[in-house]
């Protein structure tokens, strides 16, 4: 099982992967390299966000962008 969760104030979210390591990872909740890793895959996977929402929140907007 996958659970989410919202961090309020940081536009962002936490997943907790239960079992995701199926005993092969370290077993300490402890910063590791190993999440590092994941974390780093997971920071290259492109998400398609509807042209309407990114409007909303104004996404790839950057200083000198026409809204």
């Amino acid at each position: 099982p996958v659970e989410r969760f919202d961090l309020p104030g940081s536009h962002s979210l936490n997943f907790l992967l239960h079992e995701s390591l199926g005993g092969g990872g370290i077993a300490s909740v402890r910063i590791d390299p190993q999440g590092k890793g994941f974390a780093q895959m997971l920071l290259d996977i492109e998400i398609p966000v509807p042209a309407e929402m990114a409007q909303r929140d104004k996404l790839g907007m950057t200083e000198g962008s026409v809204a």
